[in-house]
């Protein structure tokens, strides 16, 4: 007689009925997918979502139809998943035909998706904000009492699936007998080497640590879109909300830093818009001289600006340093304008095509839900390009790595970080989404503002829309932001320990700023930034902390420029400076080697999204963003500014200048003519009183000076403006 081969037993229920019962559930909800993307295109419900309609149908079909991947995927998981489940289930039950197999995966896949969309309202929930049946999970998490409330969630979202999926394999293993033993060993065996590997080759471990004596400096700088100057503790801002982990304020790492560093109280980008004040940054120019004065460029505008620049990372290449550009999709103009950087590690920005790659992927929620992970991003690599996939946290995880590589080769290094963490509409992952808001809120801004996208780029009324907003809502929307600080400062001092981990904190110059601030309804202003000099300059002011290895800490109260921070490192670099560059270096401010003095601000608004009322002043007429702009195909479906309107935006632009007690600010008018309004800061912060009638001799020459920087690009220092000295 033969031994007798025993075979593993059968399942209760078969995986092709279980895979069907999951496929049928995500066929219905490819299919309410679907109707969502073609009722409500995402968030194109203006003339840009006709245009998608009309001219790129193709293009949305091929989109749509790539996401059956995700789908096919997701059924087969499933299937996997469930079948153990589904099997215990039937073995249990009277009714065990195909059918009542399929129909009990239909209702496990229900119930599996719903546990992943709950666990997302604890992980992510910025994700589920975009959908609006999202909201009543929000109330499934509230039962759980907040005493409790941290261990639950790691219980629920974390030992719990970690227990089900190590059930699940030893229950397909053991299914298959033999061989899924060997199944089992050769993937556990696959996945050591693959791991192995890619230590090997990304982690060499920290650089060996030697004297900063003849090593070149290198120099970081670290920014967050829209984080305005008075916002962090360094400045003396204090939250609404102080206890639990609001305690430590919304940027102690930050804080920290500039304690031991130059911290300069009063610095002023020249136009509060990201692509223009990034320019600016790098060519040490004012926009009106490197020419980009608006986000929507041409491609020939772009040709003559590199023309006009000469950037620090350009001419520090060309001496061996790695230069290079880290950032999520706030970053994105490097894309448009590199600005002498080599590498480039950023999203995509303004991108017609990958705008509507983004409606298509948040109308298909799976994608989101299950697939903003490493094997997601290996299966859609445009998901990298999203600004909801690409987070702060990848940004700093590739700013480590990248400085483990540049500290073993024992590379100098220029970079720029920059982060979207500040910039509207405030959204964050927990715990910073909730660190400083109100327990009690139940409102609209609960996961961000509850921004109208359709009212931003159709209309220009949102001025008086905005103002409404009832002072519970204001409080909120500053909670939420605060949340976005802290999410920063994190992020920042995950750098600073890495710098220090790699050995190269001794010769690194680490710069945190901003490329601009947010108005956040001061007297004068509502939400945003670049569109107005009503108010205070809240929108132009930036933080400015230097850290220089070496150097003693400091406060310096006298204003500075981010045209200015250029030059700066050029002095501390040994670089000498480019001809075009229209800045000054304060490097012997920061030795301490030279007085600080007052330096004037000039600046310009950027593109027109809302045209802020000005007492006595009608305005020139310009039509809504979907009207001004058009999408180029010849120049990668960039949105640009339509050639008629180009003159007329510019022409129609604030200008102000500021120096130590007085803001000038210049208003064209429909008559062609040039309206000034003169306010003293000191004692009227945010330009509530207009003086220029009883203050002509202080009128006259900063309207000269002013005039003379729009007309004929020439600065005036404020010495040159007030020789005897400036009048309070």
């Amino acid at each position: 007689m033969h031994p007798s081969t025993s075979k593993p037993p059968s399942p209760a229920a078969g995986f092709l009925p279980v895979l069907g019962g999951a496929s049928i559930f995500l066929a219905f909800q490819y299919a309410v997918s679907l109707w969502r993307l073609t009722h409500s295109s995402g968030e194109m419900e203006n003339k840009f979502s006709a245009l998608a309609k009309d001219q790129y149908m193709g293009f949305l079909v091929q989109q749509n139809a790539q996401m059956l991947i995700a789908y096919g995927v997701l059924a087969a998981a499933a299937a996997f998943v469930l079948q153990p489940f589904v099997s215990l289930w039937t073995g249990r039950s009277k009714y065990r035909s195909r059918s009542a197999v399929v129909l009990r995966a239909i209702a496990l896949t229900t119930l599996l998706h719903g546990y992943f969309t709950l666990r997302l309202v604890d992980t992510r929930p910025y994700f589920l904000s975009e959908a609006e049946f999202g909201q009543w999970y929000y109330q499934i998490l509230n039962l759980i009492p907040a005493a409790v409330k941290p261990g639950s969630l790691f219980v629920l979202f974390t030992l719990l699936p970690c227990a089900i999926l190590l059930y699940v394999l030893i229950w397909q293993i053991r299914l298959r007998g033999r061989l899924g033993k060997i199944a089992a060993a050769a993937a556990c065996t696959a996945l050591i080497l693959t791991a192995a590997f890619g230590y090997l080759r990304t982690s060499g471990g920290p650089a060996p640590k030697t004297t900063a004596n003849g090593r070149p400096m290198n120099v970081i700088i670290i920014g967050s879109d829209s984080l305005r100057g008075d916002a962090i503790g360094a400045s003396g801002y204090v939250p609404a909300r102080n206890d639990g982990l609001a305690k430590a304020g919304v940027s102690p790492t930050i804080d920290a830093l500039a304690a031991r560093s130059t911290r300069f109280e009063n610095c002023y980008t020249g136009i509060a818009s990201t692509m223009e004040s990034g320019t600016q940054l790098m060519s040490s120019q004012y926009p009106q001289s490197h020419g980009i004065r608006q986000m929507y460029p041409n491609r020939e505008t772009v040709a003559q600006a590199n023309k006009r620049i000469e950037t620090l990372p350009l001419l520090l290449g060309r001496r061996g340093y790695d230069t290079a550009a880290i950032g999520d999709w706030c970053a994105g103009y490097y894309e448009v304008v590199p600005l002498g950087m080599e590498h480039l590690s950023v999203s995509t920005f303004d991108n017609f095509k990958i705008y509507m790659s983004q409606a298509v992927v948040m109308a298909h929620f799976v994608v989101p839900l299950y697939f903003d992970n490493a094997l997601g991003y290996r299966i859609f690599p445009q998901l990298q390009a999203f600004a909801q996939f690409v987070t702060p946290e990848v940004v700093t995880d590739r700013v480590e790595k990248r400085l483990s590589t540049v500290a073993r080769e024992q590379k100098p290094f220029f970079w720029h970080v920059f982060y979207s963490c500040n910039h509207l509409p405030y959204r964050s992952p927990e715990p910073y989404r909730s660190m400083f808001s109100d327990p009690d809120y139940q409102g609209p801004n609960r996961n961000g503002v509850a921004f109208d996208i359709d009212s931003f780029i159709g209309g220009t009324d949102l001025e008086s829309k905005w103002k409404a907003l009832p002072p519970k809502e204001m409080k909120q929307i500053r909670a939420l932001y605060d949340g976005c600080t802290r999410q920063f400062d994190d992020c920042v001092a995950k750098i600073l320990n890495s710098l220090k981990a790699n050995g190269l904190e001794d010769n690194t110059i680490v710069i945190v700023t901003s490329d601009h601030g947010d108005d956040q309804y001061e007297p004068g202003v509502t939400l945003g930034h670049g569109l107005t000099f009503n108010g205070g300059l809240q929108a132009n002011h930036v933080p400015m902390i230097v850290h220089v290895p070496g150097a003693k800490p400091q406060v310096i109260s006298e204003t500075v420029r981010l045209i200015d921070v250029i030059p700066t490192l050029a002095d501390f670099l040994d670089q000498p400076a480019a001809p075009s560059w229209q800045g000054k270096s304060f490097a012997n401010w920061i030795r301490q080697t030279e007085t600080p003095v007052h330096r004037p601000f000039y600046g310009e608004t950027g593109f027109p999204f809302i045209q802020f009322t000005v007492p006595g002043v009608e305005r020139p007429k310009l039509p809504p963003m979907d009207e001004l702009t058009f999408i180029d195909p010849g120049y990668n479906y960039q949105f640009v500014v339509k050639p008629e309107y180009i003159a007329p935006l510019v022409a129609a632009k604030q200008r102000c200048l500021k120096t130590r007690y007085w803001k000038i600010v210049c208003t064209p008018t429909a008559q062609g003519t040039r309206h000034f309004a003169l306010f003293q800061m000191k004692r009227d912060p945010y330009g509530e009183t207009d003086i220029a009638t009883s203050r002509p001799e202080v009128l006259a020459p900063l309207q000269a000076a002013l005039e003379r920087w729009m007309d004929e690009k020439e600065e005036s220092s404020i010495a040159e403006i007030f020789p005897e000295g400036e009048p309070e």
